[in-house]
């Protein structure tokens, strides 16, 4: 029932986290008579899914206090939310989505005058024997808690304790659950089948320092080998083989990525993108009318290179549904919202260890992909002045286009405020800035932070001097 008829307008969000959640309560707040129904199949709704391997390692030790907002408080502002419910397909002419109620298996069709997809995105499980009998899946809340229990339980009561883990992929989410379990006193071997940690956010030379530390750490690193099989025994693993070798495993756990989960959207005859997930526009329409996508589930321009990315993030995924929110709004009346997302640079922060990791915009490998000619710079220098007790260490790597001296992309590895510089580098690659403005630019100053000349813009100095720019200072 559309809202020109006079009747309640029905918004339908299927995904109850960042996007879906974000969405749904900017449109209550701005129509408090527009009824909105959410669907959501997991047991949680607005939680920080970068706060599982901290649940994992016992830095937290409650779930809840990983969630944001919870089912009865979206229900207080008038939300209809169904957990435990699975969106299986939608029809647009009809406007509906068919549901299961996952307790009772139970189906079921639910109406929409607008829809707004948020479904996320699920892992990536590689066809490996005994690994779906075996193996622990995190990326979600419900799966961060179940891994919990399992190695409480086994520590407590279940015994033996866990001694020896598997974590399968060497991305963020990898690194940070083979620290967390080093912690808890589990000897943690970390298997990726690309050379280096990080392949997707780090060139190989900036990588190899973070790939120390974790050593330094106790993290065992084996890189550059395929997991072949899972073993196990009483429902229990008990060792994992790779390509190169056999370790033992008292716990298999799989963070080898993910994919956007854009089985609804296709359903529903969205075009996807090379990416497979979702093609929206600036106000995340879809390319069927009276359908939204937002969040894990989206493709994005990339603003450096000008490709189609699917960036997985909840930085971009809560822009993204205040976006289509305001959209939705406006689409109610004929019109097209005010706001528009305009792409993504690739910023993203993670501390393993003691060491703190920074990338933004492009890395070396993905400049070759976009065609575009660059020069590259990498240095190491001190986080503090250098006359400070503990100066610190940063690794540095920036990029910069041949031609025009435009800021690319930076990488950081270091012991002292790589986050709040990352940022500035990345608003460098998402304005176009140049190395030869970047040098000139009024960035803070203070001996425990840096020094007089920032890293940063030490880095835009000598980039300016090898492509051969002005002024070089």
């Amino acid at each position: 029932m559309s809202g020109s008829t006079g009747k309640t307008w029905r918004l339908l969000v299927v995904g109850g986290d960042a996007a879906g959640m974000t969405a749904a309560s900017h449109v209550r707040r701005a129509d408090p008579g527009a009824d909105i129904v959410v669907v959501e199949r997991g047991n949680h709704t607005s939680y920080s899914m970068c706060g599982i391997p901290y649940l994992v390692g016992g830095e937290v030790d409650d779930a809840d206090a990983l969630v944001v907002r919870t089912p009865e408080e979206f229900r207080e502002q008038s939300m209809t939310v169904h957990m435990r419910t699975e969106a299986l397909s939608a029809d647009p002419a009809a406007r509906t989505v068919h549901l299961r109620d996952l307790e009772s298996g139970e189906e079921r069709d639910e109406p929409y005058d607008a829809l707004l997809i948020a479904t996320g995105a699920h892992p990536f499980t590689p066809d490996v024997e005994g690994l779906e009998t075996f193996g622990h899946v995190v990326h979600t809340l419900d799966e961060g808690e179940a891994l919990r229990r399992h190695l409480d339980e086994r520590a407590v009561a279940g015994g033996p304790a866990v001694r020896d883990a598997a974590v399968v992929g060497g991305g963020y989410i990898g690194m940070e659950i083979a620290e967390a379990l080093v912690r808890r006193g589990v000897d943690a071997v970390l298997i990726d089948r690309a050379a280096q940690v990080m392949n997707k956010a780090l060139d190989p030379d900036m990588a190899a320092h973070v790939e120390r530390a974790l050593r330094d750490f106790g993290v065992k690193l084996r890189l550059g080998e395929d997991l072949k099989v899972v073993t196990g025994s009483g429902g229990r693993a008990t060792e994992v083989t790779t390509s190169a070798g056999t370790y033992p495993a008292d716990v298999v756990i799989l963070a080898a990525g993910s994919r956007p989960n854009a089985a609804l959207a296709e359903s529903a005859g969205c075009a996807l993108g090379g990416t497979g997930a979702v093609v929206v526009d600036a106000q995340m329409r879809t390319s069927v009318e009276g359908v939204w996508a937002a969040g894990d589930v989206v493709e994005s321009r990339d603003l450096v290179a000008g490709l189609r990315r699917n960036v997985q993030l909840g930085t971009h995924a809560n822009k993204q549904g205040k976006v289509a929110a305001i959209d939705l709004l406006a689409a109610r009346h004929g019109g097209r919202g005010a706001a528009a997302f305009p792409g993504v640079v690739g910023t993203a922060v993670t501390k393993v260890c003691d060491w703190e990791i920074g990338r933004t915009g492009l890395h070396e490998g993905d400049a070759r992909e976009a065609g575009v000619a660059y020069a590259a710079t990498a240095f190491d220098t001190t986080a503090r002045a250098g006359y400070m007790a503990d100066a610190g260490v940063v690794h540095v790597k920036m990029l910069a286009e041949e031609r025009t001296g435009r800021v690319l992309g930076c990488q950081l590895v270091g012991s002292g405020n790589v986050a709040k510089r990352i940022d500035v580098a990345a608003v460098w690659c998402q304005l176009g800035v140049t190395v030869q403005q970047a040098q000139l630019l009024d960035l803070s100053y203070a001996p425990p932070f840096g020094g007089v000349w920032d890293l940063l813009q030490v880095a835009a100095r000598k980039l300016t001097h090898d492509l051969g720019l002005s002024p070089q200072l």
